[in-house]
């Protein structure tokens, strides 16, 4: 293979391509979304428990010192009362305070529109969910719009009005059929999107046969997720009609039509989590389905992806993952690293079924990879360090490995783990972290680590290892933003 035909990919690779992007972009902002969530929610929640709310702030830069005295001598008048026992009116205090100044009615009037002030935490956490389900619309589009695109015959198969399709003045503005196709995709996109989430699963099952339900955590969350934020935008967070008549009866019990439905923290982050899920295993989905010879490259993102997950301790969330990605799976290997991670979550989780399952899998005619999986599983420390220390010296576990397989959580107490980490050296190519991409051992294209062409036998190459006035590098994901100057 030269240079130039790795660059042509057949419509099959394309489409991998594409639909992988699209995933890996929508992980990436609900992972942004929730890291926002998790730093800004404390903040706003000062603002919200704070007495005197941050918008006072410019009005009492305008305040003399003696005026500023007077204000904060009926605060601690009203605290004082209130710890008497006392139910005092803070806005009595406060007029008795500065009704004979002249800019008393102001103060007043700034004040109690502060006071009025509608909590800032609730409208985040609401906005946040309304987000997220942007993000995974975004992702639905683009799962549909690239369908259309690998399967054109069922833009036929479903118009309306065939005789209709474009009209004449449409027909003249055309370039050739191509661009008429893609008019016609997008205007079936278009008419997919403006429908609801039975409309959508409906679509998915007539026209991929891949069932919506497949991909949730929890398909009734699911299903009051995207119905919690119809009302969020339609109604004010109110619940409607069509809420009570949609949303499951275990988490519509005690609800009524018009009850404000509340969105804290802990909502928040199972709502995304559900999303984040439902999308890219979806996404994965369809990869498998119409990337047909390519069944390797699809199941490899959802590897990552529940890896990923895994390390940063989302448990739900790689549980259904891993429990998918076996049924999908067309090796045994494939199979047992899903398996594992299945164990690995729901052991986190306090499922105790798991050591039972560990003890019976038999892993005698398995690499010792495998072998250290089950003694790590089965808290067997002293056996797991003996063969760990043997991968770690053969190169088979490498330093990312050992500091961040999650593994390995059993043994990091342990003064054996702590000596061999202590003595590990942090490889050369950490040096150059964001330069370090990924070589095709046929043909020395270079490709960075997500790029959806990157197989397992790639070879891992640092700045200081690449020739840069002869590198071949992949026109699909532009490695060259990782080389600096280098075109």
């Amino acid at each position: 293979m030269t240079h130039e035909d790795e660059q042509e990919l057949d419509p099959k690779e394309q489409f991998l391509f594409t639909v992988a992007y699209l995933g890996d972009e929508f992980w990436r902002k609900m992972d942004a979304l929730l890291e926002v969530a998790g730093v800004a929610s404390p903040q706003i929640k000062k603002l919200d428990t704070d007495f005197i709310p941050s918008m006072m702030d410019p009005v009492f830069e305008r305040l003399s010192q003696e005026e500023f005295k007077k204000i904060s001598d009926a605060f601690d008048r009203y605290e004082m009362e209130v710890k008497e026992g006392r139910h005092p009116s803070i806005m009595s205090i406060m007029w008795e305070a500065v009704k004979d100044d002249a800019w008393g009615p102001g103060w007043m009037h700034h004040f109690q529109e502060a006071l009025r002030r509608s909590p800032r935490l609730p409208m985040f956490f609401q906005s946040t969910v309304v987000s997220a389900v942007s993000n995974f619309e975004v992702l639905l589009a683009g799962l549909v719009s690239n369908f259309y695109e690998i399967a054109p015959q069922a833009l036929e198969a479903s118009s309306r009005d065939k005789g209709k399709e474009f009209s004449l003045r449409e027909l003249k503005e055309m370039k050739d059929l191509e661009d008429a196709i893609k008019i016609a995709i997008d205007r079936r996109v278009d008419e997919f999107m403006f429908g609801s989430f039975n409309d959508w699963r409906k679509f998915f099952a007539d026209k991929m046969k891949l069932d919506f339900e497949d991909y949730a955590i929890d398909w009734d969350f699911l299903q009051e997720v995207f119905q919690r934020r119809h009302v969020i935008v339609h109604n004010g967070g109110h619940a409607s009609r069509r809420y009570i008549q949609s949303v499951g009866a275990g988490l519509r019990k005690g609800v009524k039509e018009g009850d404000y439905l509340q969105v804290d923290e802990n909502y928040l982050n199972k709502a995304t989590y559900e999303l984040l899920c439902f999308g890219y295993l979806l996404m994965g989905a369809v990869a498998l389905k119409f990337a047909t010879g390519h069944s390797s490259e699809a199941l490899a993102r959802v590897h990552d992806f529940t890896y990923q997950n895994l390390v940063k301790g989302r448990y739900e969330l790689v549980k259904k993952c891993a429990s998918y990605g076996v049924e999908v799976s067309s090796s045994m290997a494939d199979e047992l690293l899903f398996r594992i991670n299945s164990w690995i979550s729901r052991q986190r989780m306090g499922d105790g079924s798991v050591l039972q399952e560990v003890e019976d899998w038999d892993v005698d005619a398995l690499s010792p990879r495998f072998v250290l999986a089950k003694y790590c599983l089965l808290s067997e420390n002293a056996e797991a360090m003996q063969v760990l220390r043997g991968l770690y010296e053969s190169g088979d576990v490498d330093f990312e490995n050992l500091i961040e397989w999650p593994l390995l959580e059993p043994l990091r107490g342990t003064d054996d783990y702590q000596e061999l980490v202590r003595n590990a050296e942090v490889p050369e190519d950490w040096r150059f972290a964001e330069q370090v991409l990924f070589e095709n051992p046929k043909t020395a294209m270079l490709h960075t680590r997500r790029c959806v062409l990157v197989r397992a036998d790639f070879k891992r190459r640092s700045m200081g290892q690449i020739d840069l006035t002869s590198a071949l590098l992949c026109k699909r994901c532009k490695p060259s933003t990782a080389l600096g100057d280098v075109k």
